[in-house]
């Protein structure tokens, strides 16, 4: 399969041929790298309307924008009046200006932009609005997580991350990771270095597993790229990379963080590397050639020289940058000696920031806070240590786990930057991750949101607060949640939920009758009132005798919020956004009905009741079938969707293959038994053609008693390109949506 792979789309010829087998390349110099062409200049104002004029169209015209001059703190900050039908708006970028529209957007005009859709119902004349002033209490409003590249990222096109920049501008987001691109980079720094493309192209993943790959984490696994790949999203980068300039953000690129292809060892075997495996205690099936190799921090010469030519590289093709992201030790075994454990942790902090301090002497290096909390390794001293050699404001943290044990953090164990002093005077963004794996199970603690913010910005122990931090591993979901956090990001006082959480049905629905405002209250004590950012059903997990749901609330409180926000359907059953809304919500009531119906299957069968066993399997698999005909009224919850969006990066038809099967891999078998199912989603497709098809084999071979090999079946399912079977139709939702219920009591 390998060898298949290797040399798709690739060409022997060029810098890759002629540094085949040569152990010292020629000297390097960044300015051969094709610079990039200059991107037309806009101010802030301009920048602004482009995001207006996409997302209002003519309305947009109503509103007059203008920029104004940052405070000496360097916060965002918009002015906001409304007088006659016009809006005058002012900011001290286009990011500060879009948040200023879009305040006014949900607050006046009870109108709301998500990513699932609108609601824009504005008013023919937009109403007064006396002159408010707000500054954002933080300087960066920092957002996503390296793995959303993967989740939910991996195959998007400039269609797409066009409107998630409008998103992130209206929402107030100056600080978005920008991963993408860097692979065409590196391609030209490790062929300097005399690398073969051969080698290369071992070292890397398959789309779907790049940010693993780019985190040090995995090689060698469902790849390599195909050169298509690279320059096409060469291009896109340099497309995203200037939208976020214009719009006023501080865009955060990659940096190198000391891992190196194996091919690096031919032509530098004098160096010193460790040799690593992803979390080797708990992935017994981890194949061994997914290893990855890090060099010794000893090595500060050869990580200055690395960590400069990819920045001088990255620069010359996509222009400046001042953020850079290296995350050396992420959910990986920390490779220092006991007994000069604190020397070789300021040792390793030292080396890598050397690297970035190479290429750009007054870049920032961004890392994860993350490995702190995951490996009971990092003791306060070891992360003193790690920070000690870096200056304070050439560093900044992102410490996004705040929502990991609410209510127990600090009677147990506290959050990361109080059990850590608040990263010891380097700069650190409060933040929260709310979800693994892109899973979109109804979820999220919307009062932790709410209030937590605000009590670290006033905490007389939060050190070097700079930033409010929103690293979820996958987006397009819970939109409630991302609008609370992104209005939390620019609020310096808690948010009251008991008036935040009508306004916003308000904005999102059209209205908020009585009806709706009790929903929200038993969701709020449901599924809105807890947190667990790992959550599936049982029937999205494996087929076993002792099905599991992972912390998905469908209990009561929940079904009665559900039936009380269907009661409004004929008030608001024409809204889109309602729509979305019901089509979740009742799915994941009637999810907890099939899992109940899977217990009952899986005790008969233990039981060795066949009969009824096999009643309440029908039972779970019927229900199933209705979940996912469900969900396929939405576009954006369909398998078909992921797949197709994967399949249109392809080249060739054998190149449209691969990257099916990388698609599907990442949100089911993953690559090995331990991640199988991390990545569930609640998707029409993936529901009848995965989820439903595993249990309904899995029970026929209970029931006949025949051998049955589950990995054997999800290899064949992956293995044949996605061809989606018929979904039951739907002609009227809130008809069905009603039966469901019904059935369900």
């Amino acid at each position: 399969m390998w060898t298949r792979r290797q040399f798709l789309g690739r060409s022997c010829t060029g810098v890759a041929a002629a540094a085949l087998g040569v152990s010292e390349a020629p000297a390097f110099q960044a300015s051969q790298i094709q610079s990039n062409p200059e991107p037309e200049r806009l101010s802030p104002a301009d920048a602004a309307r482009g995001v207006l004029e996409r997302q209002l169209g003519k309305r947009a015209a109503e509103f007059h924008l203008r920029s104004i001059s940052y405070s000496s703190d360097g916060h965002e900050a918009y002015q906001l009046r409304a007088q006659g039908g016009t809006v005058e708006v002012a900011g001290t970028s286009a990011v500060a200006i879009c948040r200023g529209v879009y305040s006014y957007l949900r607050d006046r005009c009870g109108a709301m932009i998500t990513w699932s859709g609108s609601h824009l119902d504005l008013p023919a004349r937009l109403p007064d609005q006396e002159k408010i002033e707000v500054a954002c209490p933080y300087r960066y409003v920092q957002y996503l997580n390296p793995c959303t590249y993967g989740y939910t990222m991996a195959f998007w096109d400039w269609s797409r991350w066009e409107r998630e920049l409008d998103w992130m501008a209206l929402h107030g987001i100056n600080m978005p990771l920008a991963m993408e691109g860097q692979e065409y980079v590196w391609q030209k720094v490790w062929a300097s270095f005399g690398l073969s493309q051969a080698e290369i192209d071992a070292f890397g993943t398959g789309p779907a597993q790049l940010p693993w790959h780019r985190m040090g984490n995995i090689n060698r696994f469902d790849g390599p790229l195909s050169q298509h790949w690279i320059e096409q999203h060469k291009l896109l980068q340099r497309k995203i990379l200037d939208r976020m300039r214009s719009l006023g953000m501080k865009p955060v690129a990659p940096a190198f963080a000391g891992f190196v292809p194996q091919g690096f060892l031919r032509v530098h075997p004098e160096a010193e590397t460790f040799t690593l495996l992803w979390l080797p205690k708990e992935f017994a099936t981890i194949p061994r050639d997914t290893r990855t190799f890090i060099l010794h921090p000893r090595q500060e010469e050869l990580y200055r020289e690395i960590g400069r030519r990819f920045i001088e590289t990255y620069k010359q093709t996509y222009g400046e940058v001042q953020y850079y992201l290296a995350d050396t030790f992420n959910e990986l075994a920390v490779p220092v000696t006991e007994d000069h454990r604190y020397e070789d942790l300021e040792q390793f902090g030292k080396t890598v920031y050397s690297g970035i301090r190479a290429g750009d002497p007054n870049g920032t290096w961004v890392m994860q806070g993350w490995l702190f909390v995951f490996d009971p390794f990092w003791d306060p001293a070891s992360v003193e240590a790690l920070l000690r050699g870096v200056p304070d404001d050439r560093m900044l943290i992102l410490d996004y786990s705040n929502d990991l044990t609410p209510g127990l953090r600090d009677k147990y164990a506290p959050s990361p930057w109080k059990r850590f002093h608040a990263f010891y005077g380097k700069q650190w963004a409060n933040g929260m991750a709310h979800t693994f794996g892109g899973n979109n199970n109804v979820k999220g603690n919307l009062a932790l949101m709410a209030s937590e913010p605000a009590a670290v910005l006033a905490s007389q122990e939060k050190g070097n607060l700079v930033g409010w931090s929103m690293c979820p591993e996958g987006i397009e979901t819970n939109e409630v949640v991302y609008e609370l956090m992104t209005d939390a990001s620019w609020r310096q006082e808690p948010i009251n939920l008991d008036t935040w959480i009508p306004a916003y049905c308000t904005s999102r629905y059209g209205a908020c009758p009585p009806a709706m405002r009790e929903a929200w209250q038993l969701l709020l004590k449901s599924a809105y009132g807890a947190h667990i950012w790992m959550t599936k059903q049982a029937w999205q997990g494996e087929p076993s005798l002792s099905p599991t749901a992972a912390s998905v609330d469908s209990g009561e409180d929940y079904k009665k919020a559900v039936t009380l926000f269907l009661s409004c359907a004929s008030q608001l059953g024409d809204a889109p956004l309602y729509r979305n809304d019901l089509i979740e919500f009742v799915g994941q009531a009637a999810g907890g009905f099939a899992d109940a119906q899977l217990a009952e299957a899986t005790q008969a069968i233990r039981g060795k009741e066949l009969s009824t066993a096999k009643y309440h399997a029908a039972a779970a698999l019927k229900m199933l079938d209705r979940i996912d005909a469900l969900t396929n009224l939405r576009a954006d919850r369909r398998l078909e969707t992921w797949v197709g969006a994967a399949r249109v990066n392809a080249a060739t038809p054998d190149e449209a293959a691969l990257l099916d099967e990388n698609a599907r891999r990442l949100i089911t078998t993953w690559g090995w038994p331990e991640l199988s199912d991390y990545a569930s989603r609640v998707w029409s497709g993936l529901i009848r053609d995965y989820y439903a098809a595993r249990w309904r084999v899995w029970f026929d071979h209970q029931f006949s008693g025949s051998d049955f090999s589950l990995d054997i079946w999800q290899q064949s399912w992956l293995s044949r390109p996605y061809t989606p079977s018929a979904p039951v139709p739907v002609p009227d939702l809130i008809a069905e949506a009603q039966s469901m219920m019904e059935t369900i009591r």
